[in-house]
């Protein structure tokens, strides 16, 4: 299983038994370069856990969780999290700001528990085989190396797929994805799913202008915060709005020049070079630009690296860019849909952007 997803994290692995739960992670090494391998654990060694993504908050919760007595290895954000369990139990998912998988083994209580962020950027299923195992993994991919997992399609997300150009749960009917803004608790040989965070509507009596400024706020912040890192960063410049609110903060932000990678078509009405061409000029970025033309053998890859039905376009040219980025940067800011910052880890050879 672990094999079958080093595309997430081509820089350490492991694989470790504790009693009756087994943990596996793929680590692509972007904060505490040094002390930053996992399964990381609490002072006990009762209480174990992994983790895919970034915790935007982890020097806050570090400093609360040091005053609170715990002793915690390392200079990162994913050392923290068995500490924040024993601190505040389950109620610790809505204490990270971030996005994140999490699979944490309390060995006293004879309890797993998945955790999700808040959005579902970082993809978690899981699956009850028929000998009444658990199995849980970052994809699906990994999942099907389990030869007693059932195969049978989930006809009802095909239609969902259909009507969505996604499917919410996942194309099998044997896995489940941990809902956004949720854990899934295992124990006493029953799972429940809670939900720990939900969005809440805002007054409709700001004014326009309060509006505006607040998103001017919250965006800068939000791509400050993204670039915290010990590796190289970029951006996914495509000249867009979304995009161009990315660079322009992270210019803001940045002593460097911030390096931006675009991606180009020969077909000028699919070209959005010049747009980016001149963000990058007015913000003076170092800029890449890659052209490609995309052929067949592009869909098959796109169907292996998100392992489910999945009808945006736009992930194919994402894929290129995203790999000829990665010959650069470890890791770049990109945006989608309503000016939105995300951190994209960039392996060897896919990349996930959670919706």
């Amino acid at each position: 299983m672990n094999a079958a997803i080093v595309h997430r994290g081509p820089d350490h692995a492991a694989v470790e038994p504790f009693g009756r739960c087994v943990l596996g992670y793929r680590r692509l090494s972007i904060i505490d370069l040094d002390t930053g391998d996992q399964p990381v654990a609490n002072e006990r060694g009762d209480v174990v856990a992994v983790f895919n993504g970034e915790l935007y908050n982890f020097r806050e919760l570090r400093r609360e969780l040091e005053a609170a007595g715990h002793e915690i290895r390392g200079t990162g954000d994913t050392p923290l999290i068995p500490h924040a369990y024993e601190q505040w139990g389950l109620d610790f998912p809505s204490r990270l700001e971030g996005m994140f998988a999490i699979a944490l083994w309390d060995r006293a209580r004879d309890r797993l528990v998945l955790v999700r962020d808040r959005l579902g950027k970082k993809p978690l299923l899981y699956a009850r085989l028929p000998d009444g195992t658990l199995a849980f993994a970052s994809e699906t991919k990994a999942l099907l190396r389990l030869p007693d997992l059932p195969r049978q399609l989930d006809l009802e997300q095909l239609d969902a797929y259909l009507a969505l150009q996604y499917v919410p749960r996942s194309g099998l009917r044997a896995v489940q994805k941990v809902p956004p803004g949720s854990y899934a608790v295992a124990e006493n040989g029953r799972i429940r799913v809670e939900r720990y965070w939900s969005p809440n509507p805002a007054s409709n009596t700001v004014l326009l202008g309060d509006w505006v400024e607040r998103v001017r706020e919250e965006v800068t912040a939000a791509v400050r915060r993204r670039l915290v890192a010990d590796v190289p960063l970029g951006a996914l410049l495509s000249g867009g709005i979304d995009s161009s609110i990315v660079v322009a903060a992270m210019a803001q932000a940045s002593s460097e020049p911030v390096r931006t990678f675009t991606i180009g078509f020969p077909d000028a009405r699919y070209d959005e070079r010049p747009y980016a061409r001149a963000l990058a000029q007015r913000y003076g970025t170092e800029h890449e630009e890659l052209e490609v033309e995309p052929g067949p053998e592009l869909v098959d890859r796109i169907a292996h690296a998100f392992d489910e039905p999945f009808g945006d376009e736009a992930a194919l040219p994402q894929l290129l860019v995203c790999e000829a980025t990665r010959r650069h940067v470890k890791v770049a800011l990109a945006a989608e849909s309503a000016p939105r910052a995300a951190l994209v880890p960039l392996s060897r050879s896919t990349v996930r952007c959670g919706r």
